[in-house]
């Protein structure tokens, strides 16, 4: 289990990339939380974005990254 320094949500509507209002101490509650109606207003569209882990991942406090749910590919051109 490896300590989490921030977690981010990509808007599903413009890919915007911003910090989740949600914080998780470490991996092992990322990896174990159930991530069910929350939302965050994402900072550029404006859209509400539900947080779960497909639109979310994680930098530690190493600074490497972590988990990276299936829609959190950017897609933008």
């Amino acid at each position: 289990m490896a300590k989490i320094k921030a977690s981010h949500i990509k808007c599903g509507v413009c890919g915007t990339k911003f910090r989740s209002p949600i914080s998780l101490g470490d991996t092992e509650a990322f990896q174990s939380a159930t991530l069910v109606g929350n939302t965050a207003s994402c900072p550029d569209c404006g859209r509400m974005i539900h947080c779960n882990s497909e639109n979310m991942s994680y930098v530690l406090a190493d600074d490497t990254g972590g988990l990276v749910g299936n829609d959190y590919i950017d897609n933008r051109t």
